[in-house]
This record gives structure tokens, C-alpha cells and sequence, in this order.
């Protein structure tokens, strides 16, 4: 008698227990998920402020003046882009030479920082003229791109000699790019940082936004 009231009221605790197992993974899940959708409502919502944003500057430059610092937004898009197409000029043929780069922008200082092998023609040509423009564009697929806006940078690019600042922009540079130790980390490897000193933005419908560090003019 004692075993059978014993299972019959263990009865009801084995059937919660159950009921838990299989409750809870379905609980989770479901918080999952709905934390996932709101995120991903958060990001598209941003996104299309940006996209906003971007096309008022574009369409009405005269009504939104571009002075430094660069706008909060133009800078996310920065932020959130790695590859950059860059433009050195070979002063010894009259030519240009143009190498994809991985860059890091450091909003702080309004510049460009990137790496690269002393051993190359870039390094070479940016010893002697160190003009240069960088091509940067957010195309593509992903929540984090408009997938609309191109920017140009013009600036200088100079080699950073000082040890202390090359480490600071290393660190910052491999910080954002983790995946490519073997273009930044190495005893031939020399940190360039970029000043910008003007910018173009451009819309896929071709319109064209610029700014200019100097003056803020268009």
C-alpha cells in the first residue's frame, strides 16, 4: 500500500517534470526567435534612416551642408566597410597604380588607417608622392549594407614611422580585420594612414554629394 500511494504521488511530479522538458526548449526557441525578429526589425529600421539620410545629402547638397567632422551616418558606413580600392600615382611612369586594400576608418581622427609590405610597388610609389584616393562602396548583400552609396576619399598617405602610433593603429586595424594577420603583423609590414581631405558621395542613380574638409564646400 505504502509503494502505491508513494507512485501515485510521485505520478503527477514525473508528468511536470516531462511536461518541463518539453515546455521549455519550445519557451526558449520562441524568446530566441523573437529576439532575432526585433533585431532584425532594429537594423532595417537604421538602415533605412541611413539610406534617408544619405539621399537627402545627395539630392540637396545646398540644404545640408558636409562640414568636418563627417556625419555620424557617413561614418557608420565607414565603420561598417573593410575593402577600399586604392589609387597611388607612379610620378616615375606619369601612370597610376591600383591595389585593393583592407582598411580600418577611425572616426576619432577622422582618417584611414591600412597595411602593407615595404616590399611592394604601392610602398615604393608612396614614397615619393603620397597623394592618393580611395573608392569605398557599401554594395552588396547583408543587413548591414544600403547596398546604394559609393564614397570617394582624396587625401595624403603617409607611412607611420613613429613606433608607438604605427602599434596603436595596428592594433586598431587587426581589431577590425581578425581574419588577416599575415597583411598586418610581420617585421616588413608598414602602417599607412590616410588624411582625408575631401569626399564624393554617390547614389546608384548617379547623383553626387561632395564635401570638403577644408572649406565644407560642395
Amino acid at each position: 500500500p505504502h509503494s502505491s500511494l508513494k507512485e501515485t504521488m510521485s505520478r503527477p511530479t514525473t508528468i511536470a517534470i516531462q511536461l518541463s522538458l518539453f515546455v521549455l526548449p519550445i519557451f526558449y526557441i520562441y524568446r530566441r526567435n523573437k529576439r532575432t525578429v526585433e533585431e532584425q526589425k532594429n537594423i532595417k529600421a537604421e538602415r533605412e534612416k541611413e539610406r534617408a539620410f544619405l539621399s537627402s545629402l545627395v539630392k540637396n547638397p545646398s540644404s545640408q551642408p558636409l562640414r568636418p567632422p563627417l556625419p555620424e551616418i557617413v561614418q557608420r558606413v565607414l565603420s561598417r566597410c573593410s575593402f577600399a580600392y586604392l589609387s597611388t600615382i607612379d610620378v616615375d611612369s606619369t601612370s597610376s597604380h591600383l591595389s585593393l586594400m583592407r582598411f580600418t576608418y577611425l572616426p576619432e581622427e577622422e582618417t584611414i588607417v591600412m597595411s602593407t609590405n615595404v616590399k611592394t610597388k604601392k610602398y615604393d610609389m608612396l614614397e615619393k608622392q603620397n597623394g592618393v584616393a580611395l573608392l569605398i562602396h557599401d554594395f552588396g548583400e547583408g543587413d548591414n549594407l544600403t547596398g546604394e552609396y559609393s564614397i570617394t576619399l582624396n587625401g595624403t598617405c603617409s607611412v607611420v614611422r613613429d613606433v608607438v602610433m604605427a602599434e596603436k593603429y595596428r592594433s586598431a586595424h587587426l581589431k577590425n580585420n581578425p581574419e588577416y594577420p599575415q597583411f598586418i603583423v610581420g617585421k616588413d609590414i608598414a602602417m599607412l594612414r590616410v588624411d582625408v581631405a575631401t569626399a564624393r558621395i554617390c547614389n546608384i542613380n548617379d547623383e553626387v554629394l561632395k564635401w570638403n574638409v577644408m572649406s565644407g564646400n560642395k
